[in-house]
């Protein structure tokens, strides 16, 4: 590293990174610590690495570039290089990015340090609040040219935290020197600390004394904008084909738009936009369900249909997918990309949006703002003002979902403060809002748009009928509606909710006698709605009441809690104690010893006292209600206002509150409702529901109803090869529709094969997780790593990591227990495995030798005791098997679907409890007739190892037959010219395949275990 080619704009500090054996300083080591000092614009450099006593997981060699043992094992000691770097620190203040994490690690190993240390990751938090992510990688691709990865080598990243920290101070310069405003960032960050008698923030020297005339600095002044192409002119094209535009997708020039991309005609994808097509041009069967299996380009066959009715039939359309990694996949990537394809861009609007309160109100966060005060704040406290300041500033960011997760875990009041200034559902009037926000942008784009894209949750609920009516819809992912359907239609109350409401409307001047007087450390805040008080001129005795009356709320709620406690509830689980208020009254919670002997404990008692105080909450509620509403009943008051609004808005989510625990109290065997109680495994947290079971009238009034057409898609809508349990669930059995299954483009039977132990325990048993690690472990030899994991209980989940990475160490296999790693798979050289919970049970698309084997802890079955289903099972008259079965057979059928995703996958799904026997032969239809073995331990390894040779002869032979086929292939003229195409086209196609040239025009194959000796007419296609 040639320190004379870095640059450093800050002056006097020391830039500082370790790097360690794992995350916690009790249990990790530091390996390395590397260190530049900008001292009198000159830079030196201090690098050590560090002996270690423990071993150093496997998984950090992987990690840290070019790492090796030998580099630890021939370095001086920790105590010998301490002494060197104390020097070399000086006194200086220390910039790490992260520094929270170097902190611990500094404290913990070398106390003697006392210097300040700054994080980078808060000065761009604060600079930048917008960005999705806050590490080194993605800020240096984002603010610099530099787009390389992250080494996690402590003199690199030093260089990187220079150049970003670099960056982002002259981005600060820029956009002061565009303001022109006499007040700088860090003068108006230090007034308002000052104000609050604070010190000035750690940053503002460095910022303010900051080298801002270096030459060269490595900076991008705006977002990376892609290059201008030449737009395609397809108008004709588009014109000719405007009656049956799946046509298009067989023109191969269309969408051949990468290099390196292979476009492939796909049968699947043809039929579904077709299907598409005609429902959305159609009177009579204009609602279709539509059940289209993985690898036919799922996205595409319904984005060419969307965009193309709405270019020539101006249709406005919705898209509704469930996971927030689709939603983005389609605004970032596909959208735009089928647009480009079809020479569209600018013809076709889209956009996503979501309800009110996930969008910062910039009104009341001004008021907030300027009417804040607080004796005891801290300075974490202020910047998260400043942060949320900053976000919203040009109008363009606000959604609260978006602020990076490393905001929420170092500047925690952010919560509090966007509790305050969210947009209010039943406030927030757009066009009548002058502000420049987020929720106004999106609202106002909403009218016009041509296609926009939302979530499950929303659509249920859809706020936004005036701006862009439920008109033309798509659902993706649409078999999830139907599980979480309940919950979309539910009301709720949460006891830490309805504590910090009731926090929200308790009169200011009686708080010091309440019990929010000591969790707000005694702040003393005048709240919008004590303004409300004032407006109706509430007097003091008045205020008292209801100070009085949410006392009682509060110690009721508090009382619940206390009673599960005290009568040993807490004790019956590790996990939260759950159940149907009515119909589950006598079922054993747990038991007790008393007495000498075993009592079983049922719910009934706490579920009565549960009732009794809801009871008396219902009751002071409704006096809180009738004092309000007496005062509000006053002719003389101006309606209009806005401090009258703000009251009126929380006078009815009161309302709201009241009519849900009354329905909860409610109850008679005819009705349709679940009342569900669940208790926090601490006992620090309750949630009681009432869910709607009729969720096809719901579905019906809200959705179905307003259609002219509507396309539910899913990879996993049939159960026994019928779509009757979704459409029954969803009411569309109640429309004139049409279910369309299409075929399956891969080979299922003969590239997987499911297979189940005969010799294992039961999940239930203390033996499981041991032997699933072993059985895994002795797995990872012959799949190379390269398995996914998944666990139906998270914490059988991390159970078994704790067992199984000490065996995976000692085969130099990598393990993983974070869906972020999967993208390891990819890897072709690492051998890992990747341990996944049920957010991995769809949306993983690891193609080739990446993902050869999945394997599953049990069958997904329903807790029979589950008090939805158990009520679903009481009111409806329906089996286990009714109920169980159909959501069962989705879910298997969606961990199953993760190995077979492209032309070339294959793989072995395990299964390790598969419950009764007779559920193989049940399950056989639904799983596209893949053969379902039974087998032992011992013969499980030589099982899958025959079954990955079968697959690997068939995937290399139609590997080459493809490669071969391609007419670029006749173009070269050696073979070293030829053996160099075709590896590249298997190394595209995720295969670890390797073909060599040698002597007499042949060439040899090697494909793991498997070699062919190839004449070279084969390869080239003649």
């Amino acid at each position: 590293m040639d320190i004379n080619k870095i640059k450093s704009i800050v002056q006097d500090a020391v830039f500082l990174d370790l790097e360690t054996s794992g995350l916690n300083p009790y249990n990790s080591e530091i390996l390395e610590i590397g260190a530049i000092k900008s001292e009198n614009n000159k830079l030196t450099s201090f690098h050590s690495f560090v002996k270690n006593k423990r071993k150093v997981p496997l998984e950090i060699f992987s990690l840290c570039t070019d790492l090796k043992q030998s580099d630890l094992d021939s370095a001086p000691t920790l105590y010998e290089v301490k002494k060197k770097l104390i020097d070399f620190l000086g006194d200086k203040n220390i910039i790490c990015h992260n520094g929270e994490f170097e902190r611990k690690f500094l404290n913990h190993f070398i106390p003697e340090i006392k210097n300040e240390i700054l994080d980078s990751m808060e000065l761009i938090a604060i600079l930048e609040p917008y960005h999705k992510e806050y590490n080194l990688e993605c800020l240096k691709n984002t603010l610099t040219n530099d787009n390389s990865i992250e080494k996690h080598r402590a003199l690199d990243d030093v260089v990187d935290t220079i150049n970003i920290v670099n960056a982002s101070l002259m981005r600060l310069k820029e956009e002061e020197s565009k303001a022109m405003t006499l007040e700088n960032l860090t003068f108006k960050i230090n007034s308002t600390l000052n104000r609050f008698g604070l010190n000035k923030w750690a940053w503002s020297d460095l910022i303010d004394k900051a080298n801002y005339n270096i030459d060269n600095i490595d900076v991008i002044y705006e977002e990376k904008k892609t290059k201008n192409e030449n737009k395609r002119d397809l108008k004709n094209t588009l014109i000719n084909h405007r009656f049956f535009y799946e046509d298009l997708l067989k023109k191969k020039e269309i969408w051949q738009s990468k290099k390196g991309f292979n476009y492939e005609f796909r049968p699947g994808q043809f039929e579904l936009s077709k299907i598409i097509r005609e429902t959305m041009n159609t009177r009579s069967e204009n609602i279709a369900c539509i059940e289209a299996p993985t690898g036919i380009g799922k996205s595409v066959g319904y984005l060419l249909p969307s965009i193309m009715e709405s270019y020539l039939n101006h249709k406005r359309i919705i898209i509704s997918t469930d996971t927030k990694e689709l939603q983005t996949q389609l605004i970032k990537k596909d959208i735009p990309n089928v647009i480009k394809s079809l020479g569209l861009e600018g013809k076709i609007s889209f956009g996503y949006i979501k309800g009110k309160s996930n969008y910062i109100c910039v009104d009341k966060l001004e008021k907030y703002i300027n009417e804040y005060d607080n004796n005891k704040c801290t300075t974490s406290e202020i910047l998260s003002l400043v942060i949320l300041e900053r976000l919203v500033s040009e109008g363009i960011y606000g959604d609260i979902e978006e602020v990076n997760y490393w905001i929420f875990n170092n500047f925690p009041e952010i919560v509090t403060h966007l509790r305050q200034v969210s947009c209010d559902p039943n406030l927030c009037k757009p066009k009548k809002c002058y502000k420049e926000c987020l929720y106004k942008k999106r609202v106002e784009e909403l009218k016009e748009e041509d296609i926009t894209v939302v979530n499950h949750s929303l659509l249920a609920k859809w706020p936004y009928k005036d701006e862009k009516p439920i008109e033309n819809l798509i659902v993706d992912e649409a078999h999830n509606l139907v599980e979480k359907g309940y919950e979309f239609f539910a009301s709720e109350v949460e006891y830490r909710s309805l504590k910090f409401f009731l926090q929200e409307i308790y009169p200011y001047e009686m708080i010091n006698g309440s019990p929010f007087a000591y969790t707000t450390r005694n702040k003393k805040i005048i709240k919008p709605f004590d303004r409300f008080y004032y407006f109706l001129k509430m007097d003091a005795n008045n205020k008292s009441k209801i100070s009085r009356e949410i006392n009682l709320i509060i110690e009721e709620a508090q009382y619940i809690l206390e009673y599960g406690r005290q009568n040993n509830y807490s004790t019956f689980s590790n996990y939260n104690l759950s159940w149907e208020i009515n119909l589950q009254k006598n079922e054993k919670a747990g038991s007790i010893y008393r007495d000498k002997r075993i009592i079983d404990i049922t719910y009934n008692k706490y579920g009565e006292c549960i009732k009794n105080s809801l009871d008396k909450i219902l009751s002071n509620l409704k006096s809180i209600l009738y004092i309000l509403d007496r005062h509000m009943d006053d002719d003389s008051l101006d309606k209009e206002n806005d401090t009258y609004k703000q009251g009126e808005s929380k006078f009815k989510d009161l309302e709201a509150l009241k009519n849900t625990i009354e329905v909860f109290l409610e109850y008679s065997e005819d009705d349709i409702y679940a009342r569900i109680v669940t208790l926090h495994k601490n006992f620090d947290n309750f949630l009681l529901q009432v869910v709607p079971l009729n969720i096809a009238d719901l579905f019906e009034e809200k959705i179905l109803s307003s259609l002219s057409s509507g396309v539910f898609l899913s990879a996993t809508l049939t159960v026994n090869e019928k779509m009757k349990y979704f459409t029954n669930t969803l009411g569309i059995d109640r429309f004139i529709h049409k279910e369309e299954i299409i075929e399956p483009i891969f080979d299922y039977k003969n590239r997987i094969k499911i297979i189940t132990l005969d010799d294992i325990s039961s999940y239930k048993n203390k033996e499981f997780i041991e032997d699933m690690s072993k059985v895994i472990s002795n797995l990872s030899p012959h799949t190379n790593g390269h398995m996914l994991s998944l666990f139906n209980s998270k914490d059988r989940q991390e159970k078994t990591y704790e067992v199984l990475k000490d065996y995976l160490h000692k085969e130099n296999t990598e393990i993983y227990m974070n869906k972020k790693y999967i993208k390891l798979l990819k890897d072709l050289n690492k051998k890992c495995v990747i341990l996944g919970s049920k957010g991995c049970f769809e949306g993983v698309d690891i193609p080739g030798d990446g993902l050869i084997c999945v394997t599953l802890d049990k069958i997904p079955n329903l807790n029979p005791k589950d008090p939805l289903y158990s009520t679903i099972m009481a009111k409806f008259n329906k089996t286990y098997y009714d109920v169980n079965q159909p959501q069962m057979v989705i879910k298997l059928k969606q961990a199953m679907g993760r190995i077979l995703r492209s032309k070339y996958d294959y793989g072995c799904f395990v299964v390790f409890d598969m419950g009764r026997k007779e559920n193989l032969y049940r399950l056989k239809k639904d799983l596209h007739q893949c053969e379902i073995i039974s087998t032992n331990q011992y013969s499980l390894p030589s099982v899958i190892k025959s079954h990955l040779k079968l697959c690997r002869t068939e995937v290399i032979s139609n590997l080459i037959k493809d490669i071969s086929s391609e007419e670029v292939i006749n173009n070269f003229k050696n073979d070293g010219e030829i053996e160099e195409f075709v590896n590249k086209e298997i190394s595209n196609r995720s295969i670890k395949a390797n073909i060599k040239s040698i002597d007499g025009g042949k060439y040899l194959l090697k494909y793991f275990d498997l070699k062919y000796l190839i004449n070279k007419e084969i390869v080239i296609g003649k």
